[in-house]
C-alpha cells in the first residue's frame, strides 16, 4: 500500500475514533467505555450514505456512467447498513465496517461534487 493510502487510512481511522473519545466522560460523573468504534454511529452514517444514494439516483443530474456508479454502490451500502443494524455486531468487525463505510462515502462525495 502506498504511503499516502496508509496516511489518509490512519487519518480517517482517528477522525471517526475522535469523538468517541471526547464522549468518554460525560457531565454528572457518568462515563462511557471507549472501545474505538460506536456501532449507532457508524449505524447513523450507514443509513445517511443509503439516503444520499437513492437522493443522487433519483435526482436525474448523473450522467450514465455516474448512474452505473450509484447502481453498483447502493447493494454495497445496503449490506453494511444491514450488517450494522444486527443486535450484536463483533467488535472486531468495526473497523472493516468503518473502513468500507469510509471507502464509500469517499464515492459518494466525489459523484455528488460533480453533481453541483
Amino acid at each position: 500500500m502506498s504511503l499516502r493510502k496508509v496516511i489518509g487510512a490512519c487519518t480517517v481511522l482517528l477522525l471517526l475514533v475522535a469523538p468517541v473519545g471526547a464522549l468518554a466522560q460525560l457531565p454528572g460523573g457518568m462515563s462511557l467505555p471507549t472501545g474505538g468504534f460506536s456501532k449507532d454511529a457508524l449505524l447513523k452514517q450507514a443509513t445517511d450514505l443509503v439516503a444520499d444514494l437513492a437522493g443522487l439516483k433519483s435526482g436525474g443530474k448523473l450522467a450514465p456512467a455516474q448512474t452505473q456508479q450509484v447502481d453498483a454502490m447502493i447493494p454495497k451500502a445496503n449490506s453494511l447498513k444491514s450488517e450494522l443494524e444486527k443486535p450484536q455486531v463483533e467488535a472486531s468487525k468495526l473497523p472493516q465496517l468503518a473502513s468500507n463505510l469510509t471507502d464509500l462515502q469517499k464515492q459518494v462525495g466525489t459523484l455528488k461534487g460533480l453533481v453541483k
